[in-house]
């Protein structure tokens, strides 16, 4: 696989501080530039390597796609040290191109691995047009349309319109950004190709994403692509018959609440797509060390919000959720390693932070070092959001007996009952799209999810007035559809032929 000279320096000038900054990927990518052309299938599996290892190296910091859904209700940060990225967002201090300057490890992490990915999937994918196809080849192909469909769907998420580059495009000609019609187009194009290119789930291999992955995914971008900005309804109908394809399917199923964060859960038939870390390959994600405060030998960096968590039902998935006794520890003199203080923990109202914390990401935190840490595979598409993203839109197109189901399946399990068997006084006969939208958020509290919804929706000035009073991050402006967009990275407006956000934001 060939990059241009020209290709090369735009890609490195985008990406620089991380290069500097992360030697095991520098390492891991070099091959990547020397690779001159695929042969066989291990030349196949090379290029796939650096698309999945950068994956998981976006999502080991919860904040490299998390930082611009702070808005959300059902996360927040501490209000002083260096959150001052998350607090940006978390206010609402943005909307006319400010701040676009926030330090580029943090806020420009999306952006910058989010195109290197979609670099590499661009160059397999056109290479892979230059041989004689085989099943490796065809896999390889949906794989790599899969994640640059993928990224490009979380980024025109946050950033708004982009620039649509799908192959060797000679980027000594500034790229101009594309409408958000548009970049939804070529995002389903790419994810039609992919569900019928790649294996089952049965078949697809841990940590490998399959076709039950693509068309949850594309089920997402339709449920998208009828709310805010496009406001298509007849996607709604898309969304339902593809997530209901994966329903159909037969081979996906809800864990046990009390299982379902466990190490030894990870990677279930509950998991359409996660990221894999390992603890002998040493790989670890820190996020137990984000959504713990400092007296628990973690940064501070995400909390539950206070009337998020006020408010979420009570019974086994709220236990499952959240951390009300916070930890309190040290590091030993003897080990340099994690140790609890005595007391262990103490209220969350009575904590530093003065906040609950979430559970599910801590369950698996090992003490192994001087922070907590975790080698669990991070669940980025749940079995559980394909039921809730089905249920809302049938309920869109017209309720039936299959979307209540689905939703009813996912209550059950809330409450800690079989979700395959009727529960009287769990149950419902129908629900309102509020009500299916509100279980999806308690459901997926805190996996970046939240945001979205409320952006579709239209629906973050609602639930941002209507933040606790306890909290200290203080609302700075009432948002507007100028807050559904986050600022283009400054770095990149200079790279780019670009027009910051709101201005250069074109839907159609």
């Amino acid at each position: 696989m060939k990059f241009n000279n020209v290709k090369i320096l735009f890609f490195l000038l985008a990406t620089s501080s991380l290069f500097i900054t992360c030697k095991d990927l520098e390492e891991d990518f070099s091959s990547v530039f020397l690779f001159n052309e695929i042969k066989t299938d291990g030349d196949i599996k090379a290029a796939l390597a650096p698309i999945y290892r950068l994956t998981k190296d976006i999502y080991k910091n919860p904040h490299a796609t998390r930082i611009m859904t702070f808005g959300s209700d059902d996360i927040t940060t501490w209000n002083a040290g260096n959150k001052a990225p998350f607090r940006v967002f978390d206010k609402f201090e943005y909307g006319d191109g400010q701040n676009s300057d926030l330090r580029a490890d943090w806020y420009a992490v999306l952006w910058n691995d989010g195109y290197r990915i979609i670099y590499f999937s661009n160059n397999l994918i056109n290479e892979l047009k230059k041989i004689e196809q085989n099943p490796a080849s065809i896999i390889a192909d949906a794989e790599a349309r899969f994640f640059r469909a993928y990224f490009y769907f979380n980024l025109v998420r946050s950033f708004g319109n982009l620039p649509i580059i799908l192959d060797d495009t000679d980027l000594s000609v500034k790229p101009t950004r594309a409408t958000v019609l548009e970049n939804y187009m070529h995002i389903e194009a790419d994810l039609i190709a992919a569900a019928a290119g790649l294996p089952l789930p049965s078949e697809a291999g841990v940590g490998r994403v399959s076709s039950s992955t693509a068309k949850a995914v594309l089920a997402d971008l339709y449920l998208t692509w009828g709310g805010w900005p496009v406001k298509d309804n007849s996607k709604y109908e898309l969304a339902a018959k593809v997530s209901k394809e994966v329903i159909d399917l037969g081979y996906h199923q809800l864990l046990n609440i009390n299982e379902l964060w466990k190490k030894e859960s990870q990677n279930s038939s509950e998991a359409l797509f996660s990221v894999q870390y390992s603890e002998t390959e040493n790989l670890l994600n820190v996020w137990p060390t984000a959504f713990t405060t400092h007296k628990g030998r973690g940064f501070s960096d995400v909390f539950a919000e206070i009337k998020f968590f006020e408010d979420f039902p009570a019974g086994p998935r709220k236990d499952a959720t959240f951390r009300t006794d916070i930890p309190q520890r040290g590091v030993s003199s003897d080990t340099g390693k994690m140790i609890d203080k005595n007391p262990a923990t103490i209220p969350w109202e009575n904590s530093q932070r003065k906040h609950p914390l979430y559970e599910k990401f801590l369950k698996s935190e090992v003490y192994d070092f001087n922070r907590p840490r975790s080698y669990r595979a991070i669940e980025i598409i749940r079995y559980a959001e394909v039921l809730l993203i089905y249920a809302e839109a049938q309920t869109r197109v017209g309720q039936n007996a299959a979307a209540i189901e689905a939703l009813n399946q996912v209550k059950r399990r809330a409450a800690g009952l079989a979700f395959q068997s009727i529960a009287p006084g769990v149950d419902v006969s129908s629900a309102s799209i509020d009500e299916i939208i509100a279980e999806k958020g308690w459901e997926l509290a805190g996996e970046g999810k939240r945001w979205f919804d409320l952006v579709r929706t239209e629906k973050v000035a609602e639930v941002a007035m209507n933040r606790s009073d306890k909290e200290q991050n203080k609302i700075t402006n009432i948002p507007t559809s100028k807050h559904f967009i986050v600022p283009i990275p400054l770095t990149s407006l200079l790279l780019g032929d670009y027009v910051q956000n709101p201005e250069g934001f074109k839907i159609k």
